[in-house]
């Protein structure tokens, strides 16, 4: 009898044919029915070398967890390390900006400055003078003493009181 992906000693070879005395005391399935000889098996010779053991349970000093902590902090150090350096350079162009406006904005002032000493020079002011008509005093100018007695006689004789 065969059973799937098992092979009968028949048709394994007769290398590796082994009488029914031989045979193993496990069912592999395909051992012969009906009554069998009984015989012991030979005990086990020592083995050479102790059988291994299992190795002690090493506790781990770091584990996964912490190291996985450990990666999202520094992770986020530098997302925010990054983020701080955005935001330093845009604050930078804002001053740039900034100081061009302002550097722009003096040299509007200078000229308005200037524009105003030029419109307020004596020259240009004796020329816009004389295209209206008028004179530079030759002599200076005279001082005019109030008579009070003399108003209040011009104010009786014109009727105020």
């Amino acid at each position: 009898m065969t059973r799937r992906g098992q092979k009968d000693d028949v048709a394994r070879g007769p290398e590796n044919f082994r009488p029914d005395s031989e045979r193993l005391l496990i069912y592999p399935g395909n051992m012969p029915l009906g009554p069998q000889p009984t015989v012991r098996p030979a005990p086990p010779e020592p083995a050479p070398h102790p059988p291994r053991r299992n190795r002690k349970a090493v506790s781990r000093r770091i584990s996964p967890f912490n190291i996985m902590l450990l990666l999202i902090g520094a992770a986020i150090a530098i997302v925010l390390y990054i983020g701080n350096i955005i935001a330093v350079n845009q604050l930078m162009n804002n001053v740039n900006a900034l100081e061009t406006e302002h550097r722009e904005i003096l040299m509007e002032q200078e000229i308005l400055r200037a524009r105003i000493n030029r419109l307020a020079s004596l020259e240009r002011i004796q020329e816009k003078a004389e295209e209206l008509g008028l004179k530079s005093l030759r002599e200076p100018p005279v001082w005019i003493n109030d008579d009070r007695e003399r108003i209040k006689e011009i104010e009786e004789s014109s009727g105020k009181q």
